[in-house]
């Protein structure tokens, strides 16, 4: 997403992960680099009071404190560029942090990154392993890529990083197949239901599920609870919003027949986010399921909501075309800004982990 000050496209995790306030109603459009040198927390002996760049509410004590504890725990933040890339004094420089060049570094789609010793990964066998216990992701389900290239497993003689010329600073861009994989499964009728409850002050408000199809890296259609159905389009419909004024819940349904879709459909890219109230986290119990119509009982995709309670969008998962009727569905997780009303946020989040130029 774009800081509002100083314009450049930041990492999700470049972004204050609360409000900049209690009171703020608005999601943090300034990074936290920005926001430091707006509320001047370099220097904190005057009696200067401090309120939001954005709208000038106050900041307590303890919300400087808090916010100044976010910056001095900001890690290394990726140069998104030089994924892939070998070390150069050029592209060191241009990160904003200190690189330790004795590491290398895995990325995921959503702009996590995890370390690891360069010197005590044999093989590319060896680095999954790690990636299994640091992450928790099966070996299975990990899609590596360097340099455009994917890293493949051996059986006879395991590859190592130098046989993929992987030095000390590289990036490895890590892409989490969640169904599919090495043995990417036939998928025909596509359904993801969302649920919610209505926010604590019992206000009607919907938490929005949208999907955006894409032709390679270009954006092609969205369907949302605003844009259904496409006469010209029948093989995906939203249901709209279906709300339960007594009990205070609302859902929405997609339903997508994946085997009807034409063959220059490459992505679907499945997006939650919050209409009117300012974070996904201002929702009761939301909950969601995606599942293929004939295997109701097995969930294509998990992610705990709670780690977008914070932000007003989130960049689920993405199903992904990767031959004749097959499909991936790969975890993304990336927090966003945007909604129904304004997808330009989303589209670029989207075209920060764009899946088309990784996997092609």
């Amino acid at each position: 997403m774009k800081c509002s000050q100083c314009k450049n496209d930041k990492l999700s995790k470049e972004f204050p992960s609360n409000m900049i306030t209690e009171r703020c109603n608005h999601i943090p459009s300034y990074c936290l680099s920005c926001l430091i040198k707006n509320l001047d927390l370099a220097n904190t002996t005057d009696q200067k009071i401090r309120k939001c760049p954005e709208c000038s509410e106050k900041l307590s004590e303890k919300e400087l404190r808090l916010i100044s504890l976010a910056w001095d725990r900001v890690s290394f933040k990726i140069d998104v560029g030089n994924i892939g890339k070998a070390k150069t004094t050029q592209n060191i420089n241009a990160a904003d942090g200190n690189n330790n060049m004795e590491d290398i570094y895995v990325v995921l789609l959503n702009g996590q990154k995890c370390r690891f010793r360069y010197n005590q990964i044999k093989n590319i066998p060896m680095l999954r392993k790690e990636i299994r216990k640091k992450l928790d992701v099966d070996e299975s389900k990990q899609k590596l890529i360097y340099n455009g290239v994917e890293l493949q497993d051996q059986v006879t003689t395991p590859c190592t990083l130098q046989d993929y010329k992987i030095e000390p600073g590289s990036h490895i861009q890590l892409i989490i197949v969640l169904y599919g994989g090495a043995y990417a499964e036939s998928t025909n009728s596509l359904i993801f239901d969302l649920f919610w409850g209505y926010p604590a002050n019992g206000n009607q408000d919907c938490l929005d599920g949208s999907c955006l199809l894409y032709k390679g890296d270009v954006f092609f259609r969205k369907y949302d609870r605003i844009s259904i159905f496409y006469p010209s389009f029948p093989y995906m419909r939203h249901s709209g919003d279906k709300l339960d004024e007594p009990n205070k819940r609302g859902s929405q349904r997609i339903t997508a027949k994946l085997d009807a879709l034409p063959p220059e459909i490459t992505q679907l890219y499945f997006v939650l986010s919050s209409s009117n109230s300012p974070t996904i986290g201002h929702f009761k119990a939301p909950g969601f399921k995606l599942i293929d119509e004939t295997q109701p009982d097995k969930p294509l995709c998990t992610y705990q909501l709670e780690q977008a309670a914070e932000s007003q969008a989130v960049i689920m998962c993405c199903v992904s075309r990767v031959g004749q009727g097959m499909w991936e569905v790969i975890q993304i997780g990336k927090l966003s800004n945007g909604n129904v009303e304004d997808y330009d946020p989303i589209e670029k989040s989207i075209a920060q982990c764009s899946l088309f130029d990784k996997l092609h």
